[in-house]
């Protein structure tokens, strides 16, 4: 199919369908608001969202404020769900 294929050139692929797909993202958004331990990967996904618009002199404030969030055990909304991998910092970028 034209996006990774599907059945009869449907795609079925997450990013195809929540993350490129407006009401599919809507729609997958509002699931992860509403459901129990789901709530927190939601606002990661829209505080990420957020960061990739920052300017540039923005994004060292706003990166160690979601790491202290989502990333830091203990944070606001810690996403305990994530790899070591996914959380640690970019070359360059202080540790949490």
């Amino acid at each position: 199919g034209r996006h990774g294929g599907g059945h009869l050139g449907e795609d079925t692929s997450f990013r195809w369908q929540c993350v490129e797909q407006p009401i599919g993202k809507l729609l997958f958004r509002r699931f992860l608001e509403g459901a129990p331990g789901l709530a927190a990967a939601g606002a990661l996904w829209a505080e990420l969202e957020a960061y990739e618009r920052c300017e540039e002199a923005e994004r060292s404030g706003a990166a160690a404020a979601l790491r202290g969030r989502f990333f830091t055990p203990g944070g606001a909304e810690h996403c305990g769900f994530l790899s070591a991998a996914a959380t640690a910092p970019r070359a360059g970028e202080a540790p949490p």
